[in-house]
């Protein structure tokens, strides 16, 4: 229904702001204004002031102020035109009827029929829990997952009993025609135009708007059976990806709070709202879509969600998808993920609300998120692997819009992947300041080069056996660990110890990598005239500065890693000073002390083969 113009205007002199806000909240008289808590901010101390005669509200914490319409579309989560009908009907001022084209008498007159159905529908359901054995299996299974009476209520929570026309009768006897039925979404059609119940045998969740008008239906399956979940289809009051499940309940909480959780399920979002914790919605078991996070943006002055899907890889990947949408509409996003592989509902059965509010409230930031599941998803020991993390990381880092922020952010993940590097931390910064997605592996191919000192240590240790023997038995794990060639000694290491000819079958057999396979034919069939000569005293001097020059830099490296926890360390101290214990800052002492300690001892060592 549109409004007349001028309406607007007609309804804002007439209704009383005092009045319609304190259907949301309770205002105090104060000199020629009416204060309190503001209700889209946590406050103790009251800064929301409503001047009655200018018909304007104020926050002077938050800086929210504006009209009544802007306090109800804060509070509702609406647009301008629904605010306008909602003021007016809180005021008690008739809404004029527009002269509207058939096709939009038409839209308007189902939207009407579908909305009243629903709650006819929604009390036959209730009707049924309540009532015979029928629904005794409905409230076992209510009760199993730890849902009270009172909660089953708020939510409406009912049944569907497991017959054909169960619905359709009902609803003919409230004197519905068959034609209004087969637009409700609650009845199927089908081809030969016979008509059964959507909805069979099944917990029925009714799916409200943000106004908490009932627009459609979610069933769940109480044993085996497929579809486990079965929505209703879009009609004209419903359409899939609009909505969110428990906003009516939660938006005055999520003003209070500030921000939301999302969650997938609806016991996700039943469980903990039962037990308190208020600001919780779900998605109703679709994928997020841009305009549900527009939805749940408009009940936030500065949006802030924290999105806690299901634990499984489909909940994890749908909540690293959800990280763009909300970047996209300027959301601040934190994820949380539970411990145990929990959904929300299990955890707060087990641990109860106050466990579940401190993760809340520790929630890790997308990017830690992002990181973390690099980190997980790469071999980040290889710096082909640092490089494939971080060409993953960067897509979500480059969103930040402050260029020292990005800068900053890089090195925290090059800190966090132990990027020793200082190519590749140097090109981390460069591709972060200036947005690109990712870092050019051509600037960091050296880092997977095998080096002068490893390449002609291997040639003469595969030319030359008796080289071989006397250094084999010198070397140590920690000689070639991480090197490019790491694999190639260790086989080589292999066959030496096992008493195996060693020769190109013998080891290209034991090798699986393509680099290591192309690498050894060029090895085999060097004649060492670098080395200025093939002489054993000659050969294992070279091979013996190829170590030294292998030690000196796996300790230079060591000394980088060193460095980076130091700078890390130093960064934790200044963020959690305040907050330390006497027992946490006597750990973080010792653990300081260490480090040093081992940076001393590296040095003493780099100096030893320095001499």
């Amino acid at each position: 229904m549109r409004l007349p113009g001028g309406f607007a205007d007609d309804v804002k002199n007439q209704a009383d702001i005092v009045s319609v806000i304190s259907g949301y909240m309770t205002l105090k008289k104060r000199g020629a204004n009416y204060i309190a808590c503001c209700p889209f901010h946590n406050e103790k101390t009251p800064s929301f002031s409503v001047h009655q005669g200018k018909g304007i509200f104020k926050c002077f914490g938050c800086g929210a102020g504006g009209s009544v319409f802007d306090f109800v579309m804060r509070m509702e989560g609406c647009l301008f035109p629904e605010a306008v009908k909602l003021v007016a009907t809180k005021s008690g001022i008739a809404i004029p009827v527009v002269e509207e084209r058939e096709d939009q008498k038409k839209a308007a007159h189902n939207r009407e029929i579908i909305l009243r159905l629903n709650e006819w529908a929604a009390d036959f359901f209730e009707d049924q829990f309540h009532n015979g054995a029928a629904g005794k299996q409905a409230r076992d299974y209510i009760e199993s997952r730890g849902i009270s009476a009172e909660t089953r209520a708020q939510f409406k929570i009912g049944y569907a009993p497991d017959r054909w026309d169960a619905m359709i009768s009902y609803l003919k006897e409230r004197g519905a025609s068959m034609a209004e039925i087969e637009i409700s979404g609650l009845v199927t059609v089908k081809e030969d135009g016979r008509s059964y119940d959507r909805f069979r045998g099944r917990v029925m969740f009714p799916i409200g708007d943000s106004q908490g008008r009932i627009i459609a239906f979610g069933g769940r399956v109480m044993g085996p059976g497929e579809p486990k979940y079965l929505n209703s289809p879009e009609t004209a009051v419903y359409t899939k990806g609009r909505h969110l499940y428990g906003l009516a309940l939660a938006k005055s909480e999520i003003h209070r709070a500030g921000f939301a959780v999302l969650v997938e399920g609806y016991f996700d979002c039943i469980v903990p709202m039962q037990y308190g914790v208020s600001n919780v919605v779900a998605t109703l078991g679709t994928a997020l879509t841009d305009a549900q996070v527009r939805l749940l943006r408009r009940h936030m002055s500065h949006p802030r969600v924290v999105v806690n899907f299901d634990p499984d890889a489909a909940g994890q990947s749908a909540a690293l998808r959800s990280i763009e949408l909300f970047l996209a509409e300027q959301v601040e996003v934190s994820i949380l993920k539970l411990p145990d592989e929990n959904d929300p509902d299990e955890f707060v059965r087990a641990s109860g609300p106050d466990a579940f509010r401190v993760l809340i409230d520790g929630a890790k930031p997308y990017l830690d998120y992002v990181i973390e599941g690099a980190i997980d998803k790469h071999d980040v020991s290889r710096p082909s692997g640092k490089v494939e993390a971080i060409n993953a990381i960067l897509p979500h880092l480059v969103r930040l819009p402050d260029k020292v922020e990005r800068a900053d952010y890089a090195a925290q993940v090059a800190d966090r992947l132990r990027v020793d590097s200082r190519l590749i931390r140097e090109e981390l910064r460069r591709a972060a300041t200036d947005r690109r997605p990712s870092m050019d592996p051509g600037r960091l191919k050296s880092e997977e080069d095998v080096t002068q000192a490893e390449r002609q240590l291997l040639e003469i240790l595969l030319v030359n056996p008796d080289v071989r023997r006397m250094v084999v038995a010198s070397l140590a794990e920690d000689d070639y660990a991480q090197l490019a060639s790491e694999v190639l000694f260790v086989k080589l290491i292999e066959l030496e110890r096992e008493g195996v000819e060693l020769d190109y079958d013998s080891l290209s057999a034991r090798l699986e990598g393509t680099f290591e396979q192309q690498l050894l034919p060029g090895l085999l069939m060097s004649d060492l005239g670098w080395a200025g000569g093939d002489d054993f005293d000659t050969l294992f001097k070279k091979a013996t500065e190829a170590l030294s020059s292998l030690k000196r830099r796996r300790l230079e490296k060591k000394l980088e890693s060193i460095q980076i926890e130091l700078s890390q360390g130093e960064r934790e101290r200044e963020q959690k000073a305040a907050t330390m214990t006497s027992e946490e800052w006597e750990g973080f002492q010792q653990s300081m002390f260490a480090l040093y300690k081992e940076k001393t001892e590296i040095k003493k060592r780099m100096l030893q083969l320095s001499m």
